[in-house]
């Protein structure tokens, strides 16, 4: 039937893109532990870029599945499970492995891009608390502090770093 048969082109689509989809997840955590931030914002396009994609391809799916159910007569939820469970055999086990495969491609970029995310959380927070903690150790307060070949200055509450030939 051309209706199954666009359903399943749509799924090794989405398959394939996931596929592309990890191994920018995978980049991705490579150049946020190597702090490679311009390769960052390029995984992080093409990840968006992706991500749209899968979008669009899901929408086309699904008014493929329902295509396909129809003509199969098929009354009630059109879903890719009920689609697969009225096919002949031999479709029926193909189209069920590529399901299996789309939905561990799924739960497996979903995982990596919440290890990634995790990362550069973590990564903002100590980030912050060393700012934190050099602000507080270099802020020169109200007090005064030599300068000017020996004399008082006042300094102002900004972070200083004063530096000293030996």
């Amino acid at each position: 039937m051309p209706h199954t048969r666009q359903v399943y082109d749509s799924l090794h689509e989405i398959d394939v893109a996931l596929v592309e989809l990890r191994a920018l997840a995978l980049q991705e955590r490579q150049d946020i532990v190597g702090v490679n931030l311009a390769g960052l914002n390029e995984r992080h396009v093409g990840i968006e870029k992706l991500l749209a994609s899968i979008g669009d391809l899901n929408t086309r799916i699904i008014a493929q599945i329902g295509s396909a159910c129809d003509a199969f007569g098929l009354k009630g939820e059109k879903s890719l499970s009920e689609l697969i469970a009225v096919m002949p055999k031999p479709e029926r086990d193909k189209y069920a492995r590529l399901q299996k495969a789309v939905r561990a491609g799924s739960a497996t970029i979903k995982n990596e891009l919440a290890i990634n995310r995790a990362l550069l959380k973590d990564s903002l927070a100590f980030t912050d608390y060393s700012l934190q903690m050099f602000t507080g150790i270099l802020k020169a307060g109200t007090s005064t502090m030599y300068g000017q070949k020996g004399r008082f200055v006042e300094t102002a509450d900004v972070p200083r770093i004063i530096c000293k030939e030996i």
